[in-house]
């Protein structure tokens, strides 16, 4: 199965998240041979701006064997046309909630079209947006 993995999962691990640091772990621990772990070019430049040295995030990156998947075309049209549906829908609410930005669109997108769940905590929007995602929330006990 592959993963692709959200930023938040992602700086919960590396930085050590006193709540959330654990599950996610205790996630990548259970993890088989046959499973891959991939995350977007939105979530590798989030997370790597909370290092100031890029040598280290790669390393981690390596270490938990997270690959690169660049965002092919048809997911960043896709994240697109949600966002704009997602506004659309903004702008027409009584109440206007705060409304996610792009890159949030494009790794749900990215996740759609290049892996089989997204390991999120972000799980609301995630399953507002992009109903046919299969989202995995490691803070939570159950998988969904």
């Amino acid at each position: 199965m592959t993963y692709a993995i959200d930023t938040n999962i992602v700086l919960d691990v590396f930085l050590d998240d006193p709540v959330f640091s654990q599950p996610a772990i205790d996630f990548f621990s259970k993890l088989t041979p046959l499973d891959r772990l991939v995350a977007c070019d939105i979530v590798w430049a989030e997370a790597s701006a909370a290092f100031n040295d890029k040598a280290v995030f790669t390393r981690l990156m390596n270490d938990f064997e997270i690959a690169y998947s660049p965002m092919p075309d048809k997911a960043a049209i896709r994240a697109g046309a949600i966002w704009r549906l997602a506004r659309s829908a903004s702008h027409n609410a009584k109440v206007r909630q705060r409304l996610a930005i792009v890159p949030d669109f494009l790794i749900g997108a990215h996740a759609l079209e290049c892996a089989d769940a997204l390991v999120t905590r972000d799980r609301g929007f995630m399953r507002r947006w992009f109903a046919d995602l299969k989202v995995v929330d490691p803070s939570k006990t159950k998988r969904s």
